[in-house]
């Protein structure tokens, strides 16, 4: 059976969460907002773990993944950043973003403390509007960003 991922990539350019290719990956934004802001970073390469990477590619894609992190801080004024890479359910890298603010989970912890019922509630997938407002803004910073190097 082949990767998810990897079959899925030739098509990620029209998928409509898709925020803006990058030189080693894909921006996304998550397609439920329990957490606004939330994004994930696709790698381009099929690997499971970092060190399959060769360096510099690995280097710059954790570059890359900083940038989005850095966009979606910045757009959405969060206390602190989260970034997942686990790969237990699809075993290609890509990574969760999550922006926390104080008081977003019952206790302090990981997002993955809440039940999937909450994590991914239709009711926090953002409308046609809105999520491609999310999509401008993000993509807008993630720009300024680059024009910053």
């Amino acid at each position: 059976m082949g990767c998810h991922i990897c079959e899925s990539l030739e098509k990620i350019k029209n998928d409509p969460y898709f925020i803006m290719e990058l030189d080693t990956g894909y921006a996304m934004l998550g397609w439920f907002q329990r957490f606004k802001g939330y994004t994930v970073f696709v790698c381009k390469q099929h690997a499971s773990e970092l060190h399959q990477l060769e360096y510099s590619f690995k280097m710059k894609y954790l570059e890359e993944m900083s940038l989005l992190a850095e966009a979606a801080f910045n757009v959405y004024k969060p206390d602190k950043m989260n970034y997942e890479l686990l790969g237990n359910g699809v075993s290609h890298l890509h990574w969760h973003l999550y922006p926390r603010v104080a008081g977003d989970t019952p206790k302090k912890g990981p997002v993955w403390q809440l039940p999937n019922e909450e994590l991914f509630d239709e009711a926090t997938r953002p409308s046609e509007e809105v999520r491609k407002e999310m999509i401008v803004s993000i993509r807008k910073e993630i720009e300024r960003l680059l024009t910053k190097k």
